[in-house]
């Protein structure tokens, strides 16, 4: 009992598992029972004061645009880095390279935000980061049991940043082939962004891995674009080192996308296992539904 409050102690008077560096307890922590919960960032989109209309700024319809156009990296520089470290970084599928063919390259930009907007999506860049660099990190070393706390909500939405800025910068494309970039649910997209609130019932990430499969942890982060018929992006295919998912936009249409049905909505945990050890990657999730854990094989990369 004495040993037990000790680690108790040491944990809740440590930093917190979300990376903020507060203390725990009055950061992450729920108070209910073992409980950990990273709140979603407030963004404030909709909120930002008035000021004016940069044309090619996806948020113009905001006539909040402060500032010229940036240079933002499509996928963010931060994550970019975890992915690569010293090394090269490499791209794929994308309309201007042919079909298969990977290419060693700076990572791209696009020029799509006026620089308030490209700030204020900052946070997500920011939650990214901290997912990929927590999972690269248990999945190739074991430096005793660890425990990392993302919003599931912030990481969404840093899909759906990531896949509007390659739209927007025309680097999307399916089988070689570009395609126009619209979304479906494009009406809704600021919203989305700015609020996981104004998601459609169903929506959001899905894990499509079933118990027992095998992953490889690759350093590697792959997105395609799922159309409809009008061409337009309802859902994004994504690889996170080896995980499989699925990021829907829509209300799901199991009759569009079979390969939903038994898959993970918003899991809520990742766990890598050693023999000696378990680390843990919580995503937390603003309702009161049970997620699942993922569960699965892995294969250590040599």
């Amino acid at each position: 009992m004495g040993e037990a409050k000790r680690r108790r102690d040491t944990t809740l008077n440590g930093p917190c598992p979300c990376g903020s560096g507060e203390i725990a307890q009055h950061c992450c922590f729920t108070g209910a029972g073992w409980q950990w919960h990273k709140r979603p960032t407030v963004l404030g989109l909709k909120a930002l004061p008035s000021a004016d209309r940069v044309e090619k700024c996806y948020m113009k319809s905001l006539g909040s645009c402060v500032g010229r156009i940036s240079r933002e990296h499509i996928i963010s520089e931060s994550v970019c880095h975890v992915l690569t470290g010293d090394g090269e970084f490499s791209i794929s599928g994308v309309p201007w390279l042919e079909a298969g063919k990977t290419k060693i390259v700076a990572p791209p930009v696009a020029k799509c935000l006026c620089e308030r907007h490209n700030n204020s999506l900052s946070p997500l860049d920011s939650a990214a980061q901290y997912f990929f660099a927590s999972l690269r990190s248990y999945l190739e070393h074991d430096s005793g049991p660890r425990h990392a706390l993302v919003s599931g909500h912030d990481l969404e939405r840093w899909l759906l940043k990531t896949a509007k800025a390659a739209a927007v910068s025309r680097n999307l494309a399916r089988g070689g082939e570009p395609i126009s970039g619209s979304f479906a649910n494009d009406s809704m997209l600021l919203d989305m962004l700015d609020d996981p609130r104004h998601w459609p019932v169903g929506a959001g990430l899905y894990c499509t891995m079933n118990e027992g499969d095998l992953t490889e942890n690759a350093p590697r982060f792959q997105f395609q674009p799922l159309t409809n018929e009008r061409d337009d992006i309802e859902a994004l295919a994504v690889n996170v080192m080896g995980f499989h998912f699925v990021l829907l936009l829509e209300t799901p249409d199991l009759s569009r996308y079979p390969f939903l049905k038994g898959a993970k909505f918003r899991p809520g945990r990742i766990q890598v296992s050693y023999p000696t050890s378990a680390n843990w990657l919580t995503l937390s999730w603003e309702d009161q539904d049970q997620h699942d854990q993922m569960t699965v094989r892995w294969l250590q990369r040599k």
